[in-house]
């Protein structure tokens, strides 16, 4: 989630002399890419978490995926940059939740892929060190 609000607000960032990645939008799209492999590897891993708070996570998961796709969906930086901050409006939110219900129910039906997950975390940290600052 973390990933996805650096890259929402590179513009306001980059205004208060903080930088965390490039302002351009291939790394801005770059860095909302790695974040949905980490929301789509993250879906197995919720299962650990105690189920009080399983259901606040699924949310609050699709709806900055969401807000991830709709940056992507601004194609370019002139766009991104005349958009404002992007945020899910109160209805996107209301589908969002009804789709994790959907999730939390597919969540209790399924068993982690950790072949996989532990393949696509080895390329993540290959390609980025999270410690690190521009």
């Amino acid at each position: 989630m973390q990933l996805t609000n650096i890259s929402r607000d590179v513009i306001e960032d980059s205004k208060n002399n903080r930088f965390y990645i490039d302002e351009s939008f291939e790394k801005i799209s770059s860095t909302i890419n790695l974040a949905d492999i980490f929301y789509e590897n993250s879906f197995y891993s919720i299962k650990d978490i105690p189920i009080n708070l399983r259901f606040s996570i699924l949310v609050a998961r699709r709806v900055y995926r969401k807000i991830g796709h709709k940056i992507l969906n601004k194609k370019n930086l002139e766009n991104y940059k005349n958009s404002g901050k992007i945020y899910v409006s109160n209805i996107e939110k209301l589908l969002e939740t009804f789709l994790s219900i959907l999730d939390l129910i597919k969540l209790s039906y399924i068993y982690k892929k950790d072949d996989q997950t532990q393949h696509d975390h080895n390329l993540i940290n290959e390609e980025i060190n999270l410690d690190e600052r521009i």
